[in-house]
């Protein structure tokens, strides 16, 4: 089993380099396999979107929250670590442009010796996309295909594609990444379209804010999706929210989970060293 670390977001802790540093550092030091950063690029103050994963459909964060560029922010703890690896949880994927994401998330892989996991999700919040421009209607196809645009840019030299929304021939993204086979692309989201995605195109899946029961549904289609497309679902790594319970942590690895991910209520260093150590000595140590 493997742990990953959200960090808390909420006041301005999280842009504070000091406290980046430290974290990170924490992290690796305590031996979890993983850090993650969360994206949202603007937050408007009043929005009709309901927040999928809280009871009141409010996202907890503000508009006044800091929110780092996830790329921007874990370059630079890459720079302050050496073996703990990088991902977001999760990327807008159809509020970028795929040729400069590809071109972004090679070049941290680089510069980290192979350390980047990329976690994609299409959003909820139409308010943010629409301020970006961004097909928010159509952002499950736009998603699928800017998949197999990174994925053609950092396998194929030159690389050439035809889509719906992105075509371009004969064109070179170097560096290449440092993992030969590509980045793994880890699908994020609660529903059972997240799940098919993950099914047909990821190389993980973390089902978000779901408890057991909804888990197991999802893992079902994302297995049925996969054999679909002739893909083997035993392949696609499973993420978890984690768990202080023992037992609970015990049948998420029965359902196929790999790795459970914790994060703190509140930020603060002395909060995640907190959870950290407990998380270690009621899971980490009889997993």
């Amino acid at each position: 089993m493997k742990f990953g670390f959200v960090p808390a977001y909420g006041g301005h802790n999280i842009a504070d380099p000091s406290y980046a540093i430290l974290l990170a550092q924490l992290v690796e030091e305590a031996g979890l396999e993983s850090i993650w950063a969360v994206e949202h690029i603007v937050v408007p103050t009043n929005y009709a979107s309901q927040y999928p994963y809280s009871p009141d459909g409010r996202n907890p964060l503000s508009s006044s929250d800091s929110i780092p560029d996830p790329l921007e922010w874990l370059a630079f703890v890459a720079a302050v670590t050496t073996k703990v690896r990088l991902g977001t949880a999760m990327l807008i994927l159809p509020q970028h442009n795929p040729l400069v994401l590809a071109k972004r998330l090679a070049t941290i892989d680089t510069l980290s010796a192979g350390r980047v996991i990329v976690g994609v999700g299409v959003g909820w919040l139409r308010e943010e996309s629409d301020a970006l421009g961004a097909r928010f209607d159509e952002r499950g196809q736009v998603a699928d295909e800017y998949i197999g645009v990174l994925r053609a840019l950092w396998r194929d030299h030159p690389a050439s594609f035809n889509g719906r929304f992105v075509k371009f021939a004969d064109v070179w993204s170097c560096p290449a990444p440092a993992q030969s086979n590509g980045l793994p692309i880890v699908i994020g989201g609660h529903s059972e379209a997240a799940a098919r995605r993950a099914g047909r195109l990821g190389d993980g899946f973390f089902p978000l804010g779901v408890d057991q029961d909804r888990l197991r549904v999802l893992l079902n289609a994302m297995r049925d999706e996969a054999v679909l497309a002739g893909r083997n679902p035993d392949l696609i790594e499973i993420s978890a929210s984690g768990t202080m319970n023992i037992e609970k942590a015990k049948r998420l690895e029965e359902l196929g989970v790999s790795r459970l991910m914790i994060s703190p209520r509140n930020p603060g260093i002395d909060t995640a060293r907190e959870l950290i150590e407990r998380f270690v000595d009621l899971i980490g140590s009889k997993m």
